[in-house]
């Protein structure tokens, strides 16, 4: 289900009653608006904004709202019973009638990618300060490719002449063994399933996608006949991004297939970014970890942008208790235990987060757009990965588990990045029942 995340709803009043109701069983607490809205105390704390329209004049005055009261506050989605002309502002339009099982999903996925693209620019630009030896980002991208998984049907044939047009190419899979060869060769901006007759074979490989890290925001379009809702649902439930009915439209099939794949190219973008800022000036290379005065300086940016109300921010300081003996605490296999840890702790987080080794013994993780609730199951996923990890000690017959303690701060009005990580590790000593003690 994920963490619950605040979404704000424009539209008329019964619509977005009986929606934001049903957006509560999927952890999204929404807030209606109105066009007289007066501005938010607090506009970082909505993720994402949802248009209920039923004509472009609803979209323009959904909008206007937004900005009205939440300005410049993350991705909005407008959910419209037609093709929806371009509008600058808007990020994703989803067709009625819809679930809103469909709608959390494509909050959750923009929301996320919000994120990576708000750190990605400010990451770029304070690694800017270190020089630019590091790596180059090839700003063109190659067009976009969509795998097609079902028989070789007159809806597929369709489906390849309107995206060729769209300078878009399309590789058909014509059975499932194919489809997952193809998925584990090459990326895909989009996957299109046709569940004309074979809904199991369809809903099979998209799960597997979903429990695939490498393929797991690939959008997956399912091409089917009008099943009842109770189906729609399951399908979302299983990882499909959008549904395809026999109505729709070749024009509108491959609009909403390359809208899906626009977003998936961005999230590619987005990391590469974010991987690009990962160079030999501000990496510590024992750790594979940026080293403290980055992670120092990258903290202050965001602490900048948290105090114009445009990012949220915590950060999480952990420390590694070894249980060998005093005299071995400081040996060579602790170390490398440590080392092996600080591995461990950058593929625990996510790409947009930042974490480094500020001490011996401690770490800090700089966790955007994250709440407590999302930065305590953070702390207690790093805890539970290390507790079940054996270490090699001096005897390679005697492994040995380290214990990590934690602390979650957040930032308080003008403090600075030195004053926050000085009070996250202060806070994680008053944890340390040893360090208390002593």
């Amino acid at each position: 289900m994920g963490r619950e995340l605040n979404v704000l709803l424009f539209g008329a009043p019964d619509r977005v009653d009986g929606l934001g109701r049903q957006l509560e069983s999927f952890a999204l607490s929404a807030r209606p608006i109105r066009a007289d809205s007066p501005p938010a105390r607090n506009p970082r704390q909505w993720a994402c904004s949802i248009i209920l329209a039923e004509c472009d004049r609803d979209v323009e005055a959904g909008l206007e709202a937004i900005a009205r009261f939440a300005p410049g506050r993350g991705p909005v989605i407008v959910v419209h019973p037609e093709a929806l002309s371009a509008h600058d502002g808007v990020d994703s339009w989803i067709r009625e009638p819809t679930l809103p099982v469909q709608i959390a999903a494509r909050v959750r996925a923009l929301s996320r990618l919000h994120a990576m693209e708000e750190v990605a620019k400010r990451r770029t630009a304070v690694t800017a300060l270190y020089g630019d030896r590091g790596r180059h980002l090839d700003t063109v991208d190659p067009a976009p490719c969509v795998l097609y998984v079902g028989d070789a049907s007159p809806r597929f044939m369709a489906l390849q002449h309107s995206l060729k047009s769209a300078d878009a190419e399309v590789i058909g899979a014509f059975s499932s063994y194919s489809a997952f060869d193809y998925l584990h060769e090459r990326p895909f901006d989009a996957v299109v399933l046709n569940a004309a007759g074979k809904r199991d074979i369809a809903f099979t490989i998209s799960s597997a996608m979903r429990r695939n890290a490498r393929l797991y925001h690939t959008p997956v379009l399912l091409m089917g006949g009008d099943d009842d809702a109770a189906s729609a649902e399951e399908a979302y439930a299983r990882g499909v991004s959008d549904i395809i009915s026999p109505r729709t439209s070749d024009e509108e099939m491959r609009d909403r297939i390359l809208a899906l794949a626009a977003e998936r190219r961005r999230r590619r973008r987005a990391k590469a970014a974010l991987e690009a800022c990962r160079e030999p000036r501000t990496l510590d290379i024992e750790t594979g970890l940026f080293h403290a005065a980055f992670i120092t300086s990258h903290l202050q940016d965001l602490i900048q942008a948290a105090a114009r109300d445009e990012i949220s921010l915590s950060v999480l300081a952990l420390k590694v208790v070894s249980p060998l003996a005093d005299d071995a605490a400081d040996s060579p296999a602790t170390e490398k235990a440590k080392r092996q840890f600080a591995a461990m702790l950058r593929h625990l987080l996510r790409t947009e987060d930042a974490a480094a080794r500020i001490g011996p013994d401690t770490f800090l993780a700089i966790l955007p757009f994250t709440d407590t609730v999302g930065i305590d199951c953070v702390a207690a996923r790093v805890a539970a990965i290390a507790d079940c990890t054996a270490f090699e000690s001096e005897d390679p017959l005697q492994p040995f588990r380290l214990g990590v303690l934690s602390a979650a701060v957040e930032v308080r009005p003008d403090e600075t990045a030195e004053a926050l990580i000085e009070r996250a590790v202060e806070k994680l000593r008053r944890n340390d029942p040893v360090a208390a003690i002593g």
